[in-house]
Parts: structure tokens; C-alpha cells; sequence
């Protein structure tokens, strides 16, 4: 078939790169359009638009996917499939309606389960045990099409983003070339309609949303370090004021002695920062000052004046 890609890099890398070693070589890719960035303001680097550049793909760039110019030139491509693969748009009826069997979209969840855009963080947030990639037929509604193909993983109990990510790129790479095998020159399957009562939506993840509330459990504050390891990462205030990013961590069994203790609260200083919870301990291993190189916690502890008793906020 001829495919068009829609996507955006990082999640999105390797469904393009495993179509162009493939014979499903797509006859164009749609990206995000050129940014600047950094202090001199230059072109930031889309690793796929240098990919599509080096195997002569054209490249497709529009503000918006549903500017009538945009569409114009996609129909004249006259592709069959749509790609769609971290895209960061939402596709049009009109747009989804030019390719002749519609487009298919590579989902970083095992759908009904974590619809929307950040479902590698809500997985882990959720402690959930199994996580996973779907082919799903796209329609209007976010993340609501039928399920044409699925692939499951296990989630380790110290499961990061960062990591996950990086399982899930890879296995949605494999998933989407065994389904497009599968199907040939078409049509689509007609898949398995989701169910609307097992649905769970997560939202887009904000830097603010890194930021450690001690008033949860330690198991709580495990997840949410793990989980915005990456970006945002998990964030907390040292008593000066200063923000630092905590990279590694876990809830820990120690139990300080005494019932007096505040949420933050620095109870520990010895293999690792304990900072009591509402809800136990949990201890920092790993830390990172803005613009500055990441430590282990003893390290960090002898370029901070950290104290027992002290509160992180």
C-alpha cells in the first residue's frame, strides 16, 4: 500500500525508520514544523525529517493538518494508509477520509486502557503490572477506534518512563510491520470495538506535575519519581529554596523512631535522604541541582547542608 507517516520523534523513530528498511517504504512523511531553539535560536534537529531527507521521502510540514492547502497536497499523494505515530494533531474527519482505508495509529497502552497522551506516565502512576502497544483504526474521537493489533509487556516493580519508553518504541516499531504484512494490500480487519466502561483517559504531562507531594504515601512518591523520569522528573525544595530534581529513589521499611514527625520531614542521612510521608518512608538515592551534574545522595550531601529534621517542601 502507499503510506503516508504522520509523526514525531522521540516515540515515533523507530515505526519510521523499520518502514524505510522495509517494503513499506511510506511516499511521504508528515512532521512537526521546524523549530528553533537553545541560546542561538537554531533549527532544532527532527531526527525523522533527516531520515525521510537521506531516503528521499518527501517531507510535509504543516502549522496545521487541517489547513485545506495541507489536505490538497496530501490527496496528491494518493495514499491508501495513513501512519500515524506520536503525531501531536488532531486528524480531521477531512484529513482522515483522503487515504482510501483511513489511517492507523501506534498507542503506547493496551487500549481501552490510557487514552490520551501520556500513557507510558499513567501506567506507572497507577502501579499497573502490564503495560503494552495497540494498532488501533482511527476515528474522530481520541483513541477510540477499534483495536486491529495488540502486544502486552510486564512491568518490573522498578519500572522508570525512561526505560518503558524506550520497550514501547521498539515493540510498536515490530507490532506495526507485522500488521502491515498481515494485511497486504488491504483492506483493514474490522478489529475489536473498544469497551466504553473500561476506559481510563490520562492527560498531557506539565512540568508541574513532577512536583513531590509528601503528603502522599511512599509508594505514591515512588511511582511519581519513576514515572517523570525523563521529563518532567520528580521535583522537590531543599529548605534553602533551592529545586532538585530527584532521579532515583524507593519507598523504604525504615521506620524512625518517634510519632512526631511532619510530611517532608528529613528523619535519615545515612545511606540515602529518608524524607517521612504521610504514609511511611521513602529515600532518595539520586539527585540533580539545576544545571548541575546528577549525584548519589551521599555525594550530594557533602556539597549541601542538609539536616535531620529539615523539611523538604
Amino acid at each position: 500500500m502507499r503510506l503516508v507517516f504522520f509523526g514525531s520523534p522521540p516515540f515515533a523513530e523507530d515505526s519510521f525508520g523499520a518502514l524505510l528498511d522495509s517494503p513499506h517504504k511510506p511516499v511521504a512523511l508528515v512532521t512537526a514544523p521546524a523549530r528553533r531553539a537553545g541560546r542561538g535560536r537554531k533549527e532544532a534537529l527532527n531526527p525523522l525529517a533527516v531520515a525521510a531527507a537521506a531516503a528521499d521521502v518527501p517531507v510535509l510540514r504543516p502549522a496545521s493538518a487541517r489547513a485545506d492547502d495541507f489536505l490538497a497536497e496530501l490527496a496528491e499523494f494518493k495514499p491508501d494508509l495513513g501512519v500515524v505515530v506520536s503525531y501531536g494533531q488532531i486528524l480531521s474527519d477531512d484529513l482522515l477520509a483522503i487515504p482510501r482505508y483511513g489511517c492507523i495509529n501506534v498507542h503506547g497502552s493496551l487500549l481501552p486502557r490510557w487514552r490520551g497522551a501520556s500513557p507510558v506516565q499513567a501506567a506507572i502512576l497507577a502501579g499497573d503490572r502490564e503495560s503494552g502497544v495497540c494498532v488501533q483504526k482511527m476515528v474522530a474521537k481520541l483513541d477510540a477506534g477499534a483495536v486491529l493489533a495488540s502486544r502486552g509487556i510486564a512491568l518490573s516493580p522498578d519500572e522508570r518512563a525512561l526505560e518503558l519508553f524506550e520497550r514501547l518504541k521498539q515493540l510498536g516499531a515490530k507490532l506495526l510491520l507485522e500488521f502491515l504484512e498481515e494485511v497486504g494490500d488491504g483492506p483493514l480487519p474490522e478489529g475489536q470495538v473498544q469497551d466504553e466502561n473500561a476506559v481510563t483517559i490520562c492527560k498531557r504531562i506539565r512540568p508541574s506535575d513532577g512536583r513531590i507531594s509528601w503528603q502522599q504515601t511512599s509508594v505514591q512518591v515512588d511511582r511519581l519519581v519513576r514515572a517523570m523520569a525523563g521529563w518532567p522528573w520528580a521535583q522537590t525544595q531543599l529548605p534553602n529554596g533551592d529545586m532538585v530534581r530527584i532521579l532515583r529513589g524507593e519507598a523504604s521499611s525504615f521506620t524512625p523512631d518517634g510519632n512526631s514527625f511532619q510530611v517532608g520531614q528529613v528523619v535519615r542521612l545515612n545511606g540515602g535522604i529518608f524524607v517521612h510521608c504521610d504514609g511511611g518512608v521513602f529515600r532518595i538515592d539520586e539527585l540533580q541541582r539545576a544545571g548541575k551534574a546528577a549525584l548519589p545522595a551521599a555525594e550530594f550531601l557533602r556539597g549541601c547542608a542538609l539536616k535531620v529534621g529539615q523539611i523538604l517542601t
